[in-house]
C-alpha cells in the first residue's frame, strides 16, 4: 500500500535523524502503565513501539512485554537496546498476534497516524483477552500548538497521515468502535517541562502537582483508557 509505505519511509527518516531527541524520557512512560494498572506477568502489547521508551519500563515492570512497529529503524534500536522485548515489524491495522493474546494495549502517539481508526480498533480488540484494557493517546486539533504546526510551519506533511481531532471527535471514534471509555486524562508532559523548568525540580513525573486550571477538552493530547464493551 503506498500511503503505509510512506508512513513507514517517514518514521523511519525521523528516527534516522533525530533518534530518541524528540520523544519524551522513558522515565515518563510509566504514567501510562500507572493508568492500566499493570501487574508482574501481564502481558503487554504496546503498538507502534518506536525504539521502545514505554517496552523499558514494562520490563522494569516484570512484564511480559511486546511491541509492533512499521519503522525498521525504530525497532533496530529497540532490538539493541532491549533485547528482552519481543519485538515485530507489523501494521497496527493487521496485527500478527492471534486473537486475545494480551492483557493490555498501548499506542502512544501513534493512533493519529493510522490509516484506517476503524480497523485499528478492531485489530486492537481483537489481540486483548476478555478483561484487556488499552490506553491512546491522541493529540487535540483545538489547541494553538496544532495549529501552528499544522497551518503555519506545515510540520504535518502528507506522508505521516497525522491528524488531530477535537476531544468530542475522538470520543466518538471509540465509542462507535464499541469501546467502554473508562479514564480520560490529560498529557501531563508539556506542563511537567513547564514546572520542571520552572522549580528546577528533580526529574519525576509524579512532582507535577495535578491541578488543572483549564478544561480537559483544551489539553495538549488526551489520553483515553478503555476496554472492549
Amino acid at each position: 500500500m503506498p500511503a503505509q509505505q510512506a508512513i513507514r519511509r517517514w518514521f523511519d527518516r525521523n528516527y534516522a535523524s533525530l533518534g530518541l531527541s524528540y520523544l519524551r524520557p522513558a522515565e515518563f512512560y510509566s504514567i501510562f502503565l500507572d493508568y492500566l494498572d499493570v501487574q508482574p506477568g501481564d502481558r503487554l502489547l504496546d503498538v507502534g513501539c518506536g525504539p521502545g521508551l514505554l517496552l523499558e519500563r514494562a520490563l522494569e515492570r516484570e512484564l511480559d512485554a511486546h511491541g509492533v512497529d512499521l519503522s525498521v529503524v525504530a525497532l533496530s534500536m529497540a532490538r539493541r537496546a532491549y533485547p528482552r522485548a519481543r519485538l515485530s515489524a507489523c501494521n497496527a491495522e493487521s496485527l500478527c498476534y492471534p486473537t486475545g493474546s494480551f492483557d493490555h494495549l498501548t499506542c502512544i502517539g501513534v493512533f493519529e497516524h493510522c490509516l484506517d481508526p476503524d480497523r485499528t480498533l478492531s485489530e486492537m480488540k481483537r489481540v486483548l483477552r476478555a478483561h484487556g484494557r488499552l490506553c491512546i493517546m491522541v493529540p487535540n486539533s483545538r489547541t494553538l500548538k496544532w495549529r501552528i504546526e499544522a497551518d503555519l510551519l506545515r510540520q504535518h506533511d502528507e506522508d505521516s497521515n497525522e491528524n488531530a481531532a477535537t476531544f468530542e471527535a475522538w470520543r466518538d471514534i471509540f465509542l462507535r468502535n464499541d469501546l467502554l471509555i473508562e479514564q480520560i486524562h490529560r498529557d501531563e508532559w508539556p506542563r511537567h517541562q513547564r514546572w520542571r523548568w520552572l522549580h528546577r525540580r528533580p526529574f519525576g513525573y509524579a512532582t507535577t502537582p495535578k491541578r488543572h486550571l483549564a478544561p480537559l477538552r483544551y489539553a495538549n493530547q488526551f489520553v483515553f483508557v478503555m476496554r472492549p464493551g
